[in-house]
């Protein structure tokens, strides 16, 4: 899926804050556990996963909330859309699906936290789910 030399853009709601994103993502999937619930007003959110430098602003960045040591969620300081979910200590800083300008460039692997998930959001599109990390995972965060 991933071609060499391939970009991504996205933005916020109000397209205050825009990026660009370099590389092929580390990993892509979707999370279930009650910080991304409350982070993003929904069920689970979707990840797509850079190293930090391979996710270049273009004038405004965004505003950051630390929701746990280490973790920096990133959000539009003037509409308030969710756009990120960053660990720089490890180099690590994925942009929320939705918020890609086309969203289907992407193709996620997986489910995890889904001891967490919302009793109502049933998983049929046959990717492994996991109740916590994927095996190897439990090492980072996703």
């Amino acid at each position: 899926m991933w071609e060499e030399g391939m970009s991504w853009s996205g933005g916020c709601l109000c397209g205050n804050v825009r990026y660009e994103t370099y590389g092929e993502p580390i990993w892509v999937g979707h999370c279930h556990c009650r910080w991304c619930q409350k982070h993003s007003g929904s069920a689970f959110v979707t990840f797509v996963m850079f190293r930090v430098g391979n996710v270049v602003w273009a004038d405004a960045k965004p505003a950051a909330y630390e929701s746990s040591p280490g973790v920096e969620r990133g959000f539009c300081p003037t509409c308030g859309s969710t756009l990120t979910f960053a660990r720089p200590d490890r180099d690590e800083m994925s942009v929320l699906a939705g918020s890609l300008d086309d969203s289907n460039v992407i193709c996620p692997s997986a489910h995890i936290f889904t001891e967490q998930q919302c009793d109502w959001a049933h998983l049929d599109d046959g990717l492994p789910s996991y109740d916590r990390y994927p095996p190897g995972g439990e090492d980072r965060e996703f």
